[in-house]
């Protein structure tokens, strides 16, 4: 029987895809003034952990109009503006990048939103079970943000949380609002699973983002979602802004976007 069982096995080779190496074009231009990034790799086959950089590619973003802003090498695959400058609200910015082979690569133009503040950050908490001290409760601390959202447009914004000095990635890092349902309102607060302790410094930061930002971040939150944190691939490729004017049949990975940035912080008492 043992014999019968084992001359019955069939190996089924499951073919995995080759490596495409396509480019990856991270970047983004805020309103901060700042030496501004963007970060050139490419993609990583589903066996290999390391996406390889970009070392030697020509970098600028472009004002619509207006003057062009160099980017230079520095290192891990990210290209610094050789100066500090910011992205005017309301102004138009594509991103440009003439690779070794001389392909030319750009992004769509692409608008800085208008900025919406966060008039006040403070604390609130509760009350939870101690996981170290059974029987016994512990205070949980949280960020309240007042922020108003501005009527009559549609406004889309990406929250990134601060505790001390790392940004806070669970229970998810990409969080993302529009205004469908709270026009010209103030801005429900989604941040009670985020803890913070007695003297840490928190920090909350608002992002005014375009649509086609908050479409790209959405479609990328609900495929890394679902992966684990060792992943280095996603089940199916997120479409960007980015195309090859030289080689339009090739697929560029990634996104170049513009984000208004308001933030506060505070010490958590």
């Amino acid at each position: 029987m043992t014999l019968f069982i084992l001359s019955c096995e069939q190996v089924v080779v499951i073919p995995l895809p080759s490596e495409q190496g396509l480019l990856v074009v991270e970047g983004w231009l805020t309103n901060e003034v700042e030496r501004q990034y963007v970060r050139l790799s490419q993609s990583n086959s589903f066996s290999g952990t390391i996406n390889p950089i970009i070392t030697d590619a020509t970098v600028l973003v472009q004002l619509r109009n207006g003057p062009s802003q160099t980017y230079s090498y520095i290192s891990n695959g990210n290209y610094l503006s050789d100066t500090p400058y910011s992205g005017i609200e309301g102004e138009e910015y594509r991103l440009s990048i003439v690779l070794r082979n001389g392909d030319l690569i750009r992004s769509t133009w692409t608008t800085i939103e208008a900025n919406t503040e966060i008039v006040l950050l403070s604390v609130d908490s509760f009350e939870e079970n101690d996981p170290d001290n059974p029987g016994q409760t512990k205070t949980v601390f949280f960020p309240r943000i007042t922020a108003r959202d501005s009527a009559n447009y549609e406004n889309y914004y990406r929250w990134m949380l601060f505790k001390n000095g790392s940004q806070l990635t669970e229970p998810e890092s990409i969080i993302l609002q529009n205004d469908r349902f709270f026009d010209g309102n103030f801005i429900p607060n989604l941040f009670d699973a985020y803890e913070y302790d007695i003297n840490d410094n928190m920090k909350v930061e608002l992002h005014s983002i375009t649509r086609e930002a908050f479409d790209y971040l959405s479609l990328l939150k609900s495929q890394t979602s679902t992966l684990s944190a060792a992943a280095s691939t996603t089940p199916a490729i997120v479409p960007g802004n980015i195309s090859n004017i030289s080689k339009p049949e090739e697929t560029i990975l990634g996104f170049f976007g513009t984000r208004s940035i308001s933030a506060d912080s505070l010490i958590v008492r």
